[in-house]
Order: structure tokens, then C-alpha cells, then sequence
């Protein structure tokens, strides 16, 4: 009796030691150190955490010293008033967009001590030449056209750098081009000569100028795009309206697909949009400071 007493008692004793072994063990995880993502965790389209983004914006800082001249950029947010442009999934209306993203942008370039104006402050229609014409008047070093793409392919999503050229890179720049203009305008250079072909090989030589300069700057917004996990669909060609100006480089962006529904609301965050400013004012800066 009393051996089968030692018995049980012996087993509940072992019971409970395996019991507080495994409350110890399973308790390990909570003090485990906070888990620092690879970069490769970052690559993923919807994570704000841009890979080493401090660091562009120290070299921001750094390009903003270098500045000694003051530049001024013209910004133009695409659409407005009647004209809504594209419309995102859940109804995101692009003008709003553009608008948005183009004062977040001008905030920033305003801090680093260039002369930044907007072709529309608010929700107004302007005509594609009166966009042209006002970077002219203001006798613009840039002009930024600021857009939100829109795709019948709802998976389509990324960014893409526009700068003019006589022949579209590719069918959907084409598409999109024919998409945009709703007029066409050639203009701003006043050249008086009586031959009209000497003063046509003239426009053709500063067109030809700006062209390589637009390339240049855009060329200068991929390069630090490439650095963020967002999809980069790269610099291309098309013949944008707006971006004919024969002395003023010029670059169209797309900062992405309203039509998809993951890019529209990352469009629709602040946060965000921030984000992709900071990038494209270090682009800016840099192209400026290299020009110089």
C-alpha cells in the first residue's frame, strides 16, 4: 500500500516538473530581441519603409549646399476642374492626386531655397498651352507634370519618367500621349528671321537641346527611384503637350495606377506621397547642381 502510495505521488511530482519545463521553455519567445527585416523583407510594394532612406534625404542636405544659383521650377498638377482624369478603383479622382502630391512638392523645393510656382493652386481646368505658356512667362529652368495612371489591366502598378520625343518608346506611351493631349502647341521661342529654313533648323536645335536635358533630368529620377521597393517602370518616350517647351527640359510623371487598388490607396496616404517627393527633390537638386 504504502510502495503504490510512493507511486502516485512520485508520478505527480515528475507531472509537474514537465509541466514547469515547458511553461520556461515557451516563455523564451517573449523576450526574444525585435526582429530587424533583410532588406529583401522591404521590397514589397505596400511597406512604407523605403530602404535606407535617411540617407537620401542626408544627401538632400548635402545637394541643397551645393545649389548657387536660384532655379525656378514649375509644377504642374495634370487635370482639374471639368476634367477629372483618370479614376481609381475605389472612385480616387487623379486631379485630387496630382494636386496634392504637386503642393507636397513644392513645399519641399520651396525649403531648399528655389522659386517654385504651381500652374493651378486649386481644382481648376487649364488648357494644355496655357500650362506650356505659363512656364514660359515664368521663364521656368524646369517644368514637372505631375500625373496618375490608369490601366484596363487592374495588376498593372508603378512609376514612370516621361520626356518628349518625336516617336513614342513603346505603344502604351503612345496610347498614353494621345490619352493626354487634347490639343497641340509648339511654342515660346521667338525667333525673327526672315528665312523660314533657317529659322525652322533653329527650333530644331533648341528643341533638340532641351530634349537631351529632359532626358538628362529624367535619367537623374530613375537612377534614385531604383533605390525604393516600388516598381519602376523606367524612363520612356512620348509626345506629352506639355512637354514641347523649346527652352524649358521637361518631364511628365506618372506616380502610378489609380486603377490599382493597392497603389491607390498607398496615393492616397501622405505619408507616401512624401516619400516619393523627398526622392524626386533630390533628383531635382542633383540634375541642377550637375547642370551648374
Amino acid at each position: 500500500m504504502k510502495l503504490l502510495q510512493f507511486n502516485k505521488t512520485h508520478k505527480f511530482i515528475l507531472k509537474k516538473f514537465i509541466i514547469i519545463l515547458l511553461l520556461f521553455f515557451s516563455s523564451c519567445s517573449y523576450n526574444e530581441k525585435e526582429f530587424t527585416p533583410r532588406t529583401s523583407d522591404l521590397d514589397n510594394k505596400n511597406n512604407l519603409t523605403f530602404y535606407k532612406f535617411d540617407n537620401l534625404v542626408n544627401k538632400l542636405k548635402k545637394e541643397k549646399n551645393k545649389l548657387n544659383k536660384k532655379y525656378t521650377i514649375i509644377i504642374d498638377p495634370g487635370h482639374g476642374g471639368k476634367d477629372p482624369g483618370a479614376i481609381g478603383f475605389n472612385g480616387t479622382l487623379e486631379k485630387d492626386i496630382n494636386l496634392k502630391f504637386a503642393k507636397i512638392l513644392k513645399s519641399d523645393l520651396s525649403s531648399i531655397n528655389l522659386l517654385v510656382k504651381l500652374t493651378r493652386a486649386n481644382d481648376r481646368y487649364l488648357y494644355l498651352n496655357q500650362r506650356v505658356k505659363f512656364a514660359e512667362k515664368n521663364k521656368a529652368d524646369l517644368f514637372i507634370s505631375i500625373h496618375a495612371d490608369a490601366s484596363k489591366n487592374l495588376n498593372a502598378r508603378g512609376f514612370s519618367i516621361f520626356s518628349l520625343s518625336d516617336r513614342a518608346s513603346d505603344k502604351e506611351a503612345k496610347k498614353l500621349a494621345q490619352r493626354e493631349n487634347k490639343s497641340d502647341l509648339i511654342g515660346g521661342l521667338k525667333i525673327q528671321h526672315s528665312d523660314p529654313l533657317i529659322k525652322d533648323n533653329l527650333i530644331k536645335i533648341f528643341q533638340r537641346e532641351t530634349m537631351n536635358e529632359s532626358s538628362k533630368l529624367a535619367n537623374f529620377v530613375i537612377t534614385n527611384f531604383k533605390k525604393f521597393p516600388v516598381k519602376n517602370r523606367g524612363h520612356r518616350n512620348a509626345g506629352f503637350v506639355v512637354l514641347k517647351s523649346l527652352t524649358t527640359p521637361s518631364i511628365l510623371i506618372e506616380l502610378g495606377f489609380l486603377t490599382n487598388k493597392s497603389e491607390e490607396k498607398l496615393l492616397n496616404r501622405t505619408i507616401y506621397l512624401k516619400k516619393l517627393s523627398t526622392i524626386l527633390s533630390l533628383s531635382i537638386v542633383s540634375y541642377l547642381n550637375q547642370k551648374s
